[in-house]
């Protein structure tokens, strides 16, 4: 990481609790090793820095995030802003809306997604969601997607099941399964499994709900975070994943990557809702 990069994630780390309105800063990050042939990958390391806030119907944040790749024949590194926000419009339909610029030679340059999501029951436990984005890479390839599926909710746990449908010019559809388990309870610990198989397109894309890059051709994705608060106003998160990515095409293995994540996180205010 550059130390440019380092600076604005220390700059952010004083200035958004000062200036934000009440919500919640979090500040995670990665390291990731890599078995693949030749040692080529690895290690890839990040920091993020983001701060989610209420705003009357909306629940709005910012996000700053910095990585580098430390590959062996073409280290990479990259530099991103990402804007979103959640807007209530009625007790049974909200809204998601999130963009993204990145300079440097790892992230998209651009990046959009918008998504509606509708509460049905009596007690509204089932949510059923779809949306579609765009994703500009360095290159010059667009990829458009839609992203569709339902979500369940229960006393001490929800399921949300997504099918990620890429359009990449130049190149054939690919399909992507998401699973996200989640149980526990806000306030004391909430633990998140997330699953993923599919296929990616091979200048990768971003899943928005679960904000992880997929580079490649054929992957398979387990990870398990966990957020535990230490005290009414704060904590800590972890977490682990494994993801394994062949070539789409000949069935060769690309690499097997292992990431481990480390963060933690402060409410100033109220806490969200």
């Amino acid at each position: 990481m550059s130390i440019f990069s380092r600076l604005i994630i220390a700059l952010a780390i004083v200035v958004f609790p000062c200036v934000a309105r009440a919500g919640e800063f979090d500040l995670t990050g990665d390291l990731s090793g890599f078995t693949s042939a030749g040692d080529v990958y690895g290690p890839w390391q990040s920091l993020t820095g983001s701060y989610r806030w209420n705003a009357g119907a909306d629940t709005p944040s910012v996000t700053l995030v910095t990585r580098g790749d430390d590959d062996r024949l073409d280290p990479t590194y990259s530099d991103a802003v990402t804007v979103d926000d959640y807007h209530d419009w009625s007790p049974r339909f909200f809204t998601y809306a999130a963009a993204g610029v990145a300079a440097g030679t790892i992230l998209p340059t651009r990046d959009f997604y918008v998504e509606g999501d509708r509460k049905f029951g009596r007690t509204k436990a089932v949510v059923f969601g779809g949306g579609g984005g765009v994703v500009v890479n360095p290159d010059g390839v667009d990829q458009r997607y839609l992203n569709i599926g339902p979500s369940f909710y229960a006393r001490g746990y929800n399921l949300t099941l997504r099918y990620l449908q890429t359009f990449t010019s130049g190149r054939t559809a690919t399909g992507t399964g998401i699973a996200v388990f989640q149980t526990g309870q806000t306030g004391k610990t909430v633990g998140t499994l997330t699953l993923l198989a599919g296929d990616q397109p091979p200048n990768g894309i971003v899943a928005p709900a679960q904000n992880v890059a997929f580079g490649g051709q054929r992957a398979l994705f387990a990870g398990i975070g966990v957020k535990h608060w230490t005290g009414p106003r704060g904590g800590v998160t972890g977490g682990f994943s494994i993801e394994r990515l062949d070539d789409r095409a000949t069935g060769a293995p690309i690499y097997v990557q292992r990431d481990v994540t480390i963060g933690v996180f402060r409410a100033i205010g109220p806490p969200l809702h």
